[in-house]
């Protein structure tokens, strides 16, 4: 299922890289600066959506195809659409501790002031890109997490076992978590940290 996040993501980077490299060309007075860098944040977040959207479908198909080979009927379909990715959007996050589209604004702000006051703006540019990319590959992750929760609370699955990927990159956090079987109200959030890529495994008793 991360195979597809991880797909669109690299798609996304790549896009990224193209609109904050457009702004390594440009003269770099301060009426310029700041148009294009707006500009450019929102055609990035406009990707971004699109891209979030794309993988929660994905996710939500996978996870109640899942559900329908172990013999469950979906009960109900939401609708995963534009107004269901601003309202992942728009939830506390306990991972990242801000509201997402603040935060985008706020890395916008600081691009746009460090242009103004720097010497080295491709140095400001570049980190402003990294910052962007892991904004988004965070909510890329809990899209998939969330969609996939979401068929299987469709699909009238009860209960659920959390699975880690069981390498030796597993966190200190989600270690213990491996194999816990929880009923699929109470499941710890997705992801538990920044790249976390826990899943969750239909279970029957």
């Amino acid at each position: 299922m991360y195979e597809y996040t991880d797909k669109i993501l690299a798609s996304l980077n790549k896009k990224f890289l193209r609109i904050f490299r457009k702004l390594k060309l440009l003269d770099f007075d301060e009426l310029n600066v700041l148009n294009y860098v707006v500009a450019a944040y929102r055609k990035a977040d406009k990707l971004a959506k699109k891209g979030y959207l794309d993988i929660a479908l994905f996710a939500y198909l996978f996870a109640m195809e899942q559900a329908e080979e172990q013999g469950y009927t979906a009960e109900k379909q939401t609708k995963i659409d534009e107004d269901w990715i601003l309202d992942m959007l728009e939830e506390e996050d306990f991972v990242t501790l801000y509201d997402y589209g603040n935060e985008w604004e706020r890395k916008r702000q600081r691009l746009s002031e460090a242009l103004a006051a720097t010497t080295t703006p491709n140095k400001e540019i570049d980190k402003a890109l990294k910052l962007a990319i892991l904004q988004v590959s965070h909510y890329a992750d809990k899209a998939t997490a969330k969609a996939a929760l979401q068929a299987f609370k469709d699909a009238g699955v009860k209960k659920v076992k959390w699975i880690t990927e069981r390498d030796d990159r597993v966190c200190e956090k989600c270690e213990p978590l491996d194999g816990k079987v929880f009923d699929i109200d109470a499941v710890p959030q997705l992801p538990q940290h920044w790249r976390c890529r826990c899943r969750l495994e239909i279970y029957d008793a």
